[in-house]
């Protein structure tokens, strides 16, 4: 998988919005699965059958092999058992309501090959298959590196909303999105073993910088107010110009170019006496010598 880190995820907005919890390793397969779909044009669909690799796994999220056969193996067998809660209105009665979906249809894990291969449940798959404008969509690399469950879903929360660089959420809600309604019941812990972290990492590795704070209604604490922005992206270093150096006084420029071919051992085997080719060295630095000859006065 070339250059997998670049590799766009797409989520519908209803799924990123849906509750559920993963595992690390299980979001990390999800995750995988939908850049293989895009990736070899196959197309999501219940019928089709995508396969995820311990060497992509290893290689994407910086594993080692042997771990990563583990984990595949292991996210595999869970994630079958793995369900969705995705909220909407009912177009009869205008009221709301919550379809509970599992995640895939069948999952298969060849022993000895590092191998899953897994197949998205058919209500899953409109969710993920297609770019359409209540998607949102991110590089696979701004996520590679956490290795918090959490963070990971707190990125997806906060991207979706990446064009006001502010998002507010019900401290209910948040639990029940993140699937952590029975854990975590003093805020003080909720902060430290699940938000906290999640920042830090996101701070961390992904594209946003994100800071947070809280609001209460009353003495009780009701809602998280979530504040970011796009990181600057680092400006690629200039690449040196050799000419400048050139640019010195003739005599500087000839004890360097004399010394630097007397110390370069393939110059040395290719002219036994260099005093004949003085008149050319500056010539033959700039070709042959060109990069040897900028590493050598530490440019």
């Amino acid at each position: 998988m070339d250059n997998n880190k670049n590799e766009l995820v797409v989520k519908s907005n209803r799924l990123i919005e849906a509750s559920y919890r993963l595992t690390l390793a299980e979001q990390r397969v999800v995750l995988l699965a939908i850049v293989e779909a895009r990736r070899t044009q196959t197309g999501l669909s219940e019928a089709n059958e995508l396969e995820i690799r311990a060497a992509d796994y290893a290689e994407m999220f910086d594993v080692p092999e042997n771990h990563a056969y583990e984990q595949i193996k292991e996210a595999g067998q869970t994630l079958f058992q793995r369900y969705v809660v995705l909220r909407g209105i009912d177009t009869k009665t205008g009221k709301e309501d919550k379809l509970t979906v599992r995640w895939v249809s069948s999952v298969r894990y060849v022993d000895g090959a590092g191998t899953l291969y897994l197949q998205f449940a058919q209500k899953i798959v409109p969710y993920i298959t297609r770019l359409e404008t209540e998607f949102t969509r991110y590089k696979l690399e701004k996520v590679a590196y956490m290795s918090s469950a959490y963070a990971i879903r707190l990125y997806e929360l906060l991207i979706q909303w990446g064009s006001l660089g502010y998002r507010e959420i019900e401290l209910s809600l948040f639990r029940e999105m993140l699937m952590v309604v029975d854990e975590y019941k003093a805020i003080k812990d909720l902060k430290k073993r699940v938000i906290d972290v999640a920042l830090s990492q996101i701070n961390e590795f992904s594209d946003l910088s994100v800071s947070y704070t809280q609001r209460k209604t009353g003495r009780v604490v009701t809602h998280f107010i979530f504040r970011f922005s796009q990181k600057e992206e680092p400006k690629p270093e200039p690449k040196q110009d050799i000419k400048p150096y050139f640019d010195k006084t003739k005599a500087t420029i000839e004890e360097l170019a004399v010394e630097f071919l007397k110390n370069n051992a393939k110059y040395q085997r290719d002219h036994s006496n260099i005093a004949p080719h003085i008149a050319w060295r500056t010539p033959a630095i700039w070709g042959e010598f060109a990069e040897a000859f900028k590493e050598w006065i530490c440019i």
